[in-house]
């Protein structure tokens, strides 16, 4: 009893003392500018108690006397105080700690030493000063290891982003696009394959609007992207959009409107001294060519000319010093006109127009962030008729509704309607670029007065003329999208003080609709005279579902182990619709109705596309400096056969910071340096669904897709198998990546360098093998081919002068990368990727990747040609005339602020790399060309050896001829794509405060100086959304520059 009573009084005055140290603290939390922070959060250190500041940014909480209270909020630095009765903490910005954070594979934000590869990152004022509306263009030059290539500088036009070298033969080289956490899908709604005609596809990242980024972070290597499974196999761009965070005592509003206007980068130089005709003494009204006589001559012509004696003199009279024109008097007007020249290019390639409008607003109060933006880019094109317009609105909020739950939404929708012609060898452009320099292309009505189905061009009919065109003809496509998430995260309360723990329930959609329609009017030429339309589109609904599980804390005697682990399940469904409508025939001009068709075809089919993955990753790291990462995640995907649905991938990666052993530490130059290296691989799977879409037909004779069929006589129906067969064993093409890397910080880093060397190897590529006709088939779907990279990157970044009144950087993206095939299949030497029957360009076994091929100047041993009666001529076969990929590519990023002036530029280098230019080809063969002009007249003796008599070639041609003859063979279309530009400027100066007001006004430049091997064009525009894209160019839209300026408001 004495025992229970001496316990009993001792617990009862221990529970006094306390009682009596307990201190109740009244306390304020404010920013560096005294506004006060809501939401941050007060804790009692070593214990798990605590409160948030209120939206005045006080708060109260009681306290051990003596203890210590943690005071933190995301973005500044976390500060510890004693316990008193009054405090006031004042929180510090800590942009070094935002900088270092990354947002890694499934969303996942680590510190960036953890990390054993290399993650690149871009911040919204690095994205967003030049007025872009491409995400495309607002990060080129601006990354490592990362090529963008432009297909023309229309608006809308695709773009292709390929990180560390293509992967697949079939075009499919995407990155996957995460957008706060939810993958969706950024490809263009029709890939142009092989094709070098038709419409040019803007790629589904137009729907992203740059102004709505906070960050982008490109996940290269397969280590950094593993745990997104087998749609993350040529990397990952996570896109986090801006927040409200830091935005705490009212609402913020931001508006911002740019305006520019946009001409041809680089004036086509044509010749303006010689005329229309095939044949210096004629000139000739309906040839293709511009050989022809002076302009100036053209009075004396003997048949069209006003001073001589000929047919049309006869009849109207002597008109001195005039020529008759027959294809002006058709289109009504006096045929008769006096010699001038016009610029054709100039005037139909007119002035474009972006204006670009953004409004958002934002907050973080009382545990919840909020961003809400409304978004509207308007253009037109430098070719008439053509524009994009797209409206788009986002939401985004994220509430902590207590400490054990939070929740949240992200919801994006844009509409983008795009108007455009025809792009590459079926376009326009061949008709602008070949209009003799003496016929007023735009004076001269586009057809015969009254029947605006009779076209009139200089040309043959075989060619439309652009103005009739523009202002008939009709190709559009209008998409509407909506994509986003919603999730809810649970922090059950453990009894461990160290480890946190986290369940995340994440639903997502991605649902968009793409209507298409090409309207070619009655007169369209030259084989659609009587007019056709086309109505087609595709429309997709994806379905996203991803759970984790994710423990992370420290244990240890000192607390100097972490670890965190993750575990999940991921669900991707896809059901999609393509339809096409197809009429032709109309029955009278002017109304661009299927109705008014008199003929229709029309197809449609469904899809469902589903991947199931489970993965797992699990992270350990010791005394804040050595860090090993393991993942592994299994797919099940439902687009291959039977029996080969499941894929495990694995990744293995290492990060050391060295800098953190003692005789390192405290160093004054070297501050912060990482050894890092990763193991990984990843698949892509092939779409062996193909095999149910298609069936035999019955038919006789020769058949379009040339398949094996009975070589029975017209008239007589026998049965066609389809073409193409598919491997039942189909597997997943395999990527095996290794990476080793250094990252590097001089001078309490001031200077930053990031070096990776990435290997890369690719087995069993997926794509058309050609097989024996014996079996029925022309080529089957399967497994072959190895193709392997090799990549260098070194990043550079230098805050030269730092002061409160100005600041000075700098930065270098230096890329080199080999892309080599290494086999295809058993006695293939090489695929075509795209082209003509001749160039083409192709995959090739034991060379680099891409080559042009193409028929070559025939030449000796030595390397002269042989020549045949005095002309140029070409091998019989198709040869290697050049490797595509550049020998590197160098970006340089300069920034810099005085006072209220700030100027950031972007400058791009890329050395070596050759691409067939059919445009720069023909337009020489045509004679149209500055180029040509010394060999429109006179005779020559040209260098080489007379093949027939094997010594120096003596004999004398036309010069026209031996141009024409030189420009005839496709080694002459082959140039060197090096180049140097200044990609884009922009001056801003920052208006002193007008009350709550923050206003901006700036200035922007972008693609104004360019100095290229490629003569008339910029050699980043090109063909299509495919393979080719970078390597061949036939009559694409040029590229542009752009002028422009804007204000932003902030209140």
């Amino acid at each position: 009893m004495k025992r229970k009573l001496t316990m009993f009084l001792a617990l009862f005055f221990i529970g006094i003392g306390l009682a009596v140290a307990q201190t109740q603290v009244r306390g304020t939390v404010a920013d560096e500018a005294g506004e006060p922070v809501i939401g941050a959060t007060i804790q009692i250190k070593g214990t798990s108690q605590g409160t948030v500041s209120d939206t005045n940014g006080n708060f109260t909480l009681s306290a051990p006397t003596g203890g210590t209270l943690v005071i933190s909020y995301v973005g500044y630095q976390t500060q510890e105080v004693p316990v008193r009765a009054n405090v006031r903490v004042v929180l510090r910005d800590d942009t070094e700690m935002l900088d270092e954070l990354v947002v890694t594979a499934l969303g996942i934000r680590r510190d960036r030493k953890a990390l054993g590869y290399a993650a690149q990152d871009l911040k919204s004022d690095q994205l967003n000063k030049a007025g872009t509306t491409s995400l495309a263009n607002a990060i080129q030059g601006k990354l490592t290891g990362v090529d963008i290539r432009q297909s023309s500088g229309a608006p809308g036009a695709s773009a292709q982003i390929v990180i560390r070298g293509a992967r697949s033969f079939d075009g499919n080289n995407q990155p996957l696009y995460v957008v706060d956490g939810m993958p969706i899908n950024t490809s263009a709604d029709f890939n142009t394959l092989n094709s070098v005609t038709g419409a040019n596809y803007a790629d589904r990242s137009i729907d992203i609007n740059p102004e709505d980024i906070e960050s982008i972070n490109v996940l290269k290597g397969q280590a950094a992207s593993a745990l997104y499974g087998i749609r993350a196999s040529n990397g990952v761009i996570v896109i986090t959009t801006k927040r409200g965070a830091g935005n705490m005592r009212k609402p913020q509003v931001t508006v911002s409107t740019n305006l520019s206007a946009q001409r041809v980068s680089r004036k086509f130089e044509r010749q303006d001294v010689y005329a229309q005709g095939n044949g210096f003494s004629a000139y000739n009204p309906s040839s293709s060519m511009s050989w022809g006589p002076k302009i100036s001559d053209l009075p004396n012509d003997p048949t069209y000319g006003g001073n001589t004696d000929n047919d049309y003199t006869v009849k109207d009279g002597k008109r001195p010093g005039q020529y008759y024109n027959p294809k002006r008097a058709l289109a009504g007007l006096d045929g008769w006109t006096t010699p001038q020249t016009y610029d054709n290019v100039g005037d139909f390639l007119g002035t474009g127009f972006t204006e670009n409008t953004n409004l958002n607003i934002s907050q973080s109060i009382n545990g919840i962030n909020y961003s809400f933006g409304l978004n509207n880019s308007y253009q037109e094109g430098i070719v008439p008729s053509t524009g994009m317009n797209r409206w788009g609105a986002r939401g985004l909020v994220d509430w902590k509704i207590d400490d054990r739950w939070n929740t949240g939404f992200s919801m994006n929708y844009s509409s983008n309607k795009i108007t455009g012609a025809p792009g590459a060898n079926d376009g326009i452009m061949n008709v602008i670029y070949s209009a003799p320099a003496e016929y007023d292309l735009k004076g001269i009505p586009t057809h015969v007065p009254g029947d605006i189905t009779q076209q009139v061009l200089f040309r043959s009919t075989s060619f439309v003329n652009p103005y009739w065109w523009a202002e008939h003809n009709e190709y559009s496509q209008h998409t509407n999208r909506a994509f986003g998430n919603a999730y809810v995260e649970f922090l059950p309360k453990l009894n461990s003080e160290n480890f946190t723990f986290k369940f995340r329930e994440q639903v997502g959609l991605d649902i968009w609709t793409s209507d298409y329609s090409d309207v070619r009017e009655m007169g369209t030429t030259p084989a659609l005279k009587g007019g056709d339309i086309e109505n087609y589109g595709r429309q997709h609904n994806v379905f996203n579902n991803l759970l984790t599980a994710n423990l992370d804390g420290k244990f240890g005697a000192d607390q100097e182990w972490g670890l965190n682990i993750v575990l999940g399940n991921e669900i991707n469904h896809e059901n999609m619709r393509v339809w096409d409508y197809y009429g032709s025939n109309f029955n009278f001009s002017g109304f661009k109705n299927i109705g008014n068709a008199t003929s229709y075809t029309s197809s449609e089919y469904t899809r469902q596309e589903r991947t199931v993955g489970f993965f797992g990753s699990a992270s350990l790291s010791w005394s804040e400096q050595l860090y090993l990462t393991v993942t592994g995640r299994n797919d099940y995907v439902s687009t291959m056969p039977r029996g080969s649905r499941s894929f495990f991938y694995p990744s293995v990666s290492l990060g050391w910071e060295f800098t953190q052993l003692p005789g390192l530490q405290n160093n004054g130059v070297l501050n912060y340096g990482k050894l890092r290296a990763s193991f990984a691989q990843v698949g892509q799977a092939g779409n062996f669904y193909n095999n149910f879409y298609y069936t035999p037909t019955y038919g006789s004779g020769f058949y379009t897709y040339t398949p094996i069929s009975y070589p029975l006589p017209s008239g007589i129906s026998t049965f066609i198998p389809y073409y193409r067969v598919y491997d039942e064993g189909l597997k997943p093409q395999n990527t095996t990546n290794y990476e080793l890397g250094t990252d590097l910080h001089f001078f309490n880093s001031r200077l930053k360098l990031e070096y990776t060397y990435s290997y890369q190897d690719v087995k069993d590529q997926i794509f058309y093998v050609p097989v024996d006709g014996a079996t029925g088939y022309q080529e089957m779907l399967t497994n072959a081919g190895r193709m392997k990279t090799r990549a260098h990157e070194l990043s550079i970044n230098g805050a030269i002068l730092q002061a409160r009144d100005y600041d000075l950087n700098l930065g270098v993206n230096f890329t080199k990368m080999k892309n080599e095939v290494i086999e295809l299949a058993p006695g293939v030497e090489s695929i075509m990727l795209g082209g003509f029957v001749e160039p083409q360009v192709r995959a090739q076994a034991g060379t680099t990747y891409p080559n042009i091929y193409g028929n070559a100047f025939k030449r000796d041993e030595a390397g002269n040609f042989l020549l045949l009666n005095g002309l140029p001529q070409a091998t019989g076969d198709s040869q290697n005339l050049g490797e595509g990929s550049p020998d590197f590519t160098t970006g340089f990023t300069f920034g810099g602020r005085f006072k209220r002036v700030s100027l950031a530029t972007t400058w791009s280098w890329q050395q070596g790399g050759k691409m067939y230019h059919g445009t720069n080809m023909v337009m020489n063969f045509f004679g149209v060309t500055k180029e040509s002009l010394p060999y429109h007249e006179g005779k020559m003796v040209a260098e080489g050896i007379d093949e027939a008599t094997g010594k120096a070639n003596t004999v004398e041609v036309s010069k026209q001829d031996y141009y024409q003859a030189y420009y005839d063979v496709t080694e002459s279309g082959i140039y060197d794509t090096s180049f140097f530009k200044l990609r884009d400027l922009t001056l801003t100066y920052q208006l002193p405060k007008l009350g709550s007001f923050d206003i901006s006004v700036h200035g922007f430049a972008r693609n104004v100086l360019l100095w290229a091997k490629l003569p008339n064009f910029d050699p980043e525009s090109s063909q299509g959304n495919n393979n080719m894209s970078g390597y061949f160019e036939r009559f694409s839209v040029p590229n542009t520059s752009s002028y422009g300026g804007g204000l932003t408001f902030t209140f």
